[in-house]
């Protein structure tokens, strides 16, 4: 493991312990937002600062980028649509109460992405995870997860003391149901998010998740 991902492990137990401090807020912030670049593309933060997403990703091959090893087993671009499409229904609709990034019809994402689906893929069969893999339109993908990116730094930075110690409001919870963000076999995402606070969102879906994804990534390209 690089000394770069040992500092952000360290840096994310840091934060877990801290995190829901009202006292501690500007620390918090600040570290949320280190954590949150170092798993994104440092287009999005600052430009020399280490990025894993970059490290993982820039010198990959599109022939990698789709490749499922076996069948049950997930492509790169099945894990980054994936930990992509939670990142911006949860912090848009359960933290921000924003509409979500995907939603903007100006930019028309699906569209651009290639994809007929919506939801995180929780669920996928063998069949959908190879069809968004041959469909997906890598680059777009690519900036649809900077503009998630960027758009969740946001809505951290307007966050109050104290707003993260708040818990999901279950309309919210009941929006992304509606919205059939999830398949039915991922409904049980909606009973953990439920029971987290916005922190809870924050240490997992934009930071943890993040990085679980991109570390199979890593051991796929390898």
């Amino acid at each position: 493991m690089s000394n770069e991902r040992v500092l952000w492990n360290t840096r994310q137990k840091e934060l877990k312990a801290i995190i829901a401090k009202p006292e501690h807020h500007e620390s918090v912030i600040q570290i949320i937002l280190a954590q949150h670049a170092a798993v994104h593309s440092a287009r999005i933060a600052e430009p020399d600062a280490w990025s894993f997403e970059d490290e993982v990703l820039n010198d990959m091959s599109e022939e990698n980028f789709r490749r499922i090893p076996k069948p049950g087993v997930n492509s790169i671009a099945w894990h980054i649509y994936h930990s992509t499409r939670i990142e911006d229904i949860t912090l848009n609709t359960l933290v921000g109460d924003r509409p979500q990034v995907f939603d903007e019809q100006e930019q028309d994402w699906p569209g651009k992405i290639g994809i007929r689906y919506r939801d995180t893929g929780n669920g996928m069969n063998d069949e959908d995870v190879k069809e968004l893999s041959a469909s997906v339109h890598i680059p777009s993908l690519r900036d649809y997860r900077n503009a998630v990116g960027l758009r969740t730094r946001e809505i951290v930075l307007a966050m109050r003391p104290g707003d993260l110690k708040q818990k999901i409001d279950p309309s919210r919870i009941a929006r992304i149901k509606s919205n059939k963000d999830v398949r039915e076999e991922g409904e049980w995402l909606l009973d953990y998010w439920g029971g987290l606070t916005k922190a809870g969102i924050i240490l997992m879906p934009a930071t943890r998740h993040l990085i679980v994804h991109l570390n199979k990534s890593q051991r796929i390209k390898k």
